[in-house]
């Protein structure tokens, strides 16, 4: 690992790539491939799922995808399609078809949700199953993208709790790229506490990765699970700035992550 800048200061370690705890899954948007090799220069090391946004891939050329792809799997970045994609291919029936050409385009995972069509949670768990079958990596979204439609506590609890029993590696709670009036989220992107806590009710939130596209719920989840939380939707040119907050190196987790952890790694070192 190349020599970092102010390497004289201590901070807080960090679980390394590859990751199961503390992921930070990125959402592209249909970037070009010179911004993303540049941006990786820079970050690779704090991103470990790379989603293909929506179906932003469908419009482009299939060897610049392939090459993106390439790039980012070198950096040890798992990428997947954006859930919409495959609600699509499953309106079609061919979502055999789509795990068969991720495969072929060098994807490692996929997300499987639900939020814009009605895909029944016993097909959801068929999918699942077949995804790993193709030997993808399954991040399954639960929730609905228009808030007149979303669960009831009770029933995304049922639906992480069965989605995580399936044999998905991560069920995300949806919060969507606005962050904003589904989930746990109010019409402000604040989380509703007292509904998280029954939408996780028997639930370990390390399977859980929490769509957190506002910076105020990145420090939200960290702070209340801790800085190994897993996280999502978030902005590629953002992914530092989450790590920042993953170690208390910023006012907002300072005195949670930093003067904590951080103190305490130099005792060990005999250091203080």
């Amino acid at each position: 690992m190349a020599k970092r800048a102010f390497s004289f200061l201590e901070m807080p370690p960090r679980s390394e790539k590859p990751r199961v705890n503390g992921m930070t899954m990125c959402i592209d948007q249909g970037l070009g491939f010179d911004f993303v090799k540049g941006l990786l220069e820079m970050s690779s090391d704090y991103i470990d799922l790379w989603k293909l946004g929506w179906t932003t891939t469908q419009l482009q050329p299939l060897d610049l995808v392939k090459k993106k792809i390439k790039l980012l799997r070198s950096h040890q970045i798992s990428v997947c399609n954006g859930g919409t994609l495959l609600e699509l291919s499953e309106h079609q029936g061919k979502s055999t078809e789509l795990f068969k050409e991720l495969v072929d385009m060098g994807c490692d995972s996929t997300e499987i949700s639900s939020g814009s069509s009605d895909i029944t949670p016993e097909r959801i768990v068929e999918l699942i199953t077949e995804a790993k079958e193709h030997s993808l990596r399954v991040f399954c979204e639960v929730g609905k993208k228009l808030p007149e439609e979303d669960y009831e506590a009770e029933e995304y609890n049922k639906l992480l709790k069965e989605f995580i029993g399936a044999g998905a590696d991560k069920v995300i709670l949806e919060a969507r790229e606005s962050g904003v009036s589904v989930g746990v989220m109010d019409d402000k992107g604040t989380p509703i506490v007292d509904r998280l806590d029954k939408v996780l009710e028997g639930i370990d939130s390390s399977n859980i990765l929490f769509e957190s596209p506002k910076k105020s719920q990145q420090v939200f989840f960290l702070k209340k699970f801790g800085p190994e939380t897993s996280l999502g939707n978030i902005h590629p040119n953002d992914a530092i700035s989450v790590e920042t907050l993953r170690r208390g190196m910023r006012g907002d987790t300072m005195n949670d992550f930093y003067f904590v952890i951080a103190d305490r790694h130099l005792k060990k070192q005999g250091k203080e």
